[in-house]
């Protein structure tokens, strides 16, 4: 069967599997090369074997070699990281796509901001705009800086002596979307990554008007932190530790409104509330309503769709449908109009809780 290994250089899989960046991150191609050798020993997740899946399944497209050829020469570069890891995201969420059994082409680049793919179900044309969220800046820069045996803000470094070894520690509060700023008002953990989620693909410029448009973003390369985000975190509240709360920060980035509780885990398990400083992407009072139909979240463990209540092209029952055949599709999670209404009635029962938790908080 064809992998993703097949359409590499021996110089390139070696490349890979010497590659290290400052922050000593693995190649992101590195596991999904390695996926079927069993002589490398590392823990198997599913987004590798879909990578590996959907390299056969885009090569038996018509055209499908002629897409691979520039998409495998994004992901086996070695210069940029960040670009790598998005192509690989285009990957698997093509063979995703036609996994689900949906008519997929993609779109050629324009000097304009284009969609990546355009699909078509039971007539209806729409368009999947593939966005990867990364590790942030300032923790890889500060993973660069503690490699090097610097000692950045924050970082608390001991060594002690055991019998025959020397152990060395380092200890540091981790942000998968980047720490907060002190300066900044209400800005926090979860704010934070609430604000950083919604601000994906904020101008929206891949988006066509009287179209379905779909916005895909894909967090399975998270740098160290892919399954620190779960499907937990679609929800609009969690339960925490000696009865504290934690908002979802995927919920909230869609449907929270301004002014909304963010809950979260204090210090010594002290619940801490903070208003939402902006409305999320699909809050029905923004004053410029989102021009995507749905975004589409991908997760380590789960993909989730929630549905935009207000979208001008909504999703027809034929996409909806199709979208929930998609590998690791989570029926629960989504926040889908399976009956007309039934994202608006969500929303009204998730806030409700929300505002309900709120008075006894």
């Amino acid at each position: 069967m064809i992998k993703l290994s097949s359409l590499a250089t021996v110089d390139e899989v070696e490349a890979i599997n010497a590659y290290r960046d400052g922050a000593r991150r693995q190649h992101p191609a590195w596991a999904t090369i390695n996926a079927d050798d069993l002589k490398v020993d590392y823990p198997r997740m599913r987004k590798h074997h879909l990578a590996n899946e959907a390299v056969g399944r885009v090569a038996r497209e018509k055209l499908g070699d002629i897409w691979l050829a520039p998409i495998a020469k994004r992901i086996f570069q070695t210069n940029d990281y960040e670009d790598s890891a998005a192509a690989m995201a285009e990957l698997r969420c093509y063979g995703s796509l036609l996994e689900a059994g949906i008519e997929v082409r993609p779109i050629r680049k324009e000097r304009t901001p284009t969609a990546d793919f355009e699909f078509e179900v039971g007539g209806d044309i729409g368009i999947v705009e593939v966005a990867t969220k990364l590790e942030p800046v300032d923790q890889t820069e500060r993973a660069r800086l503690i490699e090097q045996g610097q000692t950045p803000e924050g970082v608390l470094r001991t060594s002690f002596d055991t019998s025959g070894a020397r152990v060395d520690l380092v200890a540091y509060a981790a942000h998968p979307f980047g720490a907060p700023d002190p300066m900044k008002p209400g800005d926090t953990t979860q704010t934070n990554a609430i604000s950083k989620i919604c601000g994906v693909k904020a101008k929206e410029k891949q988006a066509v008007e009287g179209r379905v448009s779909i916005l895909w973003i894909d967090f399975r390369d998270l740098g160290l932190w892919p399954g620190v985000v779960s499907v937990c975190d679609t929800t609009p509240l969690m339960s925490g530790h000696n009865g504290t709360l934690s908002s979802g920060a995927f919920w909230y980035a869609s449907y929270g409104w301004k002014g909304a509780p963010v809950f979260e885990e204090g210090d010594l398990g002290r619940q801490l509330v903070t208003p939402l400083a902006h409305h999320g992407r699909f809050d029905v009072d923004r004053t410029s309503p989102s021009r995507y139909s749905a975004v589409v979240i991908c997760l380590e463990d789960a993909i989730v769709l929630f549905e935009n209540p207000g979208a001008s092209t909504p999703i027809s029952t034929a996409v909806r449908l199709e979208l929930a055949r998609l590998p690791q599709f989570d029926l629960h999670h989504s926040v889908a109009d399976w009956s007309p209404g039934d994202v608006a009635k969500s929303i009204a029962l998730s806030r409700s809780l929300i505002e309900t938790m709120r008075t006894n908080r």
